[in-house]
């Protein structure tokens, strides 16, 4: 593929309604499954169930002799601490496409270098590299990246994107339903973002540093990539000040479809929160690619009254819009908007905050990490992939009284 090529699952935009058709986005049957835990035989019988209540994966597979399964594997996290996709899922979700496909292959892009080695310890940490050898599925450590001409896109036209995933016959989303400092939530829309390769991801992050502006760019992403069908877990999800600091709580749901757009809402409704509390769905209801009421789709499955979810709570920081505090002219924003701030005596000095930091703003201290607020852009990028947890949110006592 050239760099001046369109990928050959992109349609015709000019024929919009056609084209959301063939992506599934018009499709609004998602199924709905009770899971209690992750026992590998429930997980099987959840993950089993939800794909056969849409028709099976024979049709979701078609003509395709291999299929990529895209976990969430942001960083080298272990499965029990529900930032990750459980390794239990992706299992599953393998062991499905198995029966119809002749080649199976499970991946991410991490945060950080995309190279193999973060790789390797990324699926080792996670689970992943159990997951393949139990099933003989293959692990993706193809780094190679490809440019995508992108017309359709409402911020970027073109994209850098992982060469292994976009170029896969058929592509399975299996995504993490968590609190999201920037986002508020991710889920299945914000998923495909883990196909833009590690660093080019912070690039990204810098040039779209508004909510608004990065929600556009995960819904560009996600169309430019053409998921052909995702699987939810929401077993067990993080909410509050996630992920690092966020709370693991018990949902005890699997949910599946072609439709992404579909998946969050219901699964944002499962949760007690509106279609407004996700930047992405958000953003996508804003550009017409769904409806925004609550009857557009169509739940296939276990009750969904037996399955809400009441109390999924937020990030604190974004109760309002925090970004926006943040742009109050920079003299001022201090006063008002949340900041990281890494701890002295848990910073273990490694950098990796300094490296992945999308606008440079952090350097190392005598005793830790230290983060120039006149460049920040508050994307918690830094708190997000600390594998110490030692970056905090500090909240100056204006911001605070603000707040209420």
């Amino acid at each position: 593929m050239t760099a001046s090529s369109v990928h050959p699952r992109i349609v015709d935009w000019a024929d919009r309604e056609t084209g959301m058709e063939k992506r599934g986005i018009l499709d609004g049957k998602v199924s709905l499954v009770a899971c209690g835990g992750y026992g590998r035989e429930a997980v099987e019988s959840a993950v089993g169930r939800a794909c056969e209540l849409l028709g099976g994966v024979e049709g979701m597979v078609g003509d395709a002799r291999s299929v990529f399964i895209k976990s969430n594997a942001v960083f080298a996290a272990l499965p029990d601490s529900g930032i990750v996709t459980n390794p239990e899922v992706v299992r599953a979700v393998v062991m499905e496409f198995q029966k119809v496909a002749e080649h199976v292959t499970i991946g991410d892009s991490p945060g950080g270098p995309f190279n193999k080695a973060m790789l390797k310890r990324v699926y080792e940490r996670t689970g992943l590299e159990d997951v393949a050898r139990d099933t003989g599925a293959e692990l993706a450590f193809d780094t190679r990246t490809v440019d995508l001409s992108f017309p359709g896109g409402e911020v970027i036209k073109r994209l850098k994107l992982c060469r292994a995933m976009i170029e896969a016959e058929c592509l399975v989303s299996v995504a993490k339903f968590k609190s999201h400092r920037f986002m508020n939530v991710t889920g299945p829309i914000k998923n495909l973002y883990g196909t833009v390769p590690g660093t080019t991801k912070l690039a990204y992050h810098s040039r779209f540093d508004g909510e608004r502006e990065f929600a556009d760019l995960v819904v560009d992403i996600h169309l430019a990539a053409e998921p052909d069908f995702h699987v939810l877990d929401a077993v067990d999800v993080i909410d509050g000040d996630g992920s690092r600091r966020g709370s693991v709580r018990k949902m005890g749901v699997i949910a599946a479809g072609a439709n992404a757009f579909a998946l969050e809402s219901l699964v944002l409704r499962l949760a007690g929160l509106e279609p407004s509390d996700s930047k992405p769905l958000q953003a996508a209801i804003r550009r017409g690619l769904c409806p925004g009421g609550a009857d557009w789709f169509e739940i296939l499955g276990d009750s969904e009254d037996a399955l809400r979810f009441g109390g999924f709570r937020l990030p604190s920081e974004n109760l309002f819009s925090e970004h926006t505090l943040a742009k109050i002219s920079g003299r001022m924003s201090r006063y008002f908007a949340a900041t990281p701030y890494p701890l002295p005596g848990v910073c273990t000095m490694c950098a990796k905050c300094v490296d992945i930091c999308p606008r440079g703003a952090i350097s190392l201290g005598s005793r830790a990490a230290e983060v120039d607020l006149r460049r920040c852009i508050r994307c918690f990028c830094c708190d997000e992939l600390c594998e110490s947890k030692a970056i905090s949110v500090r909240r100056p006592l204006l911001g605070r009284i603000f707040k209420g």
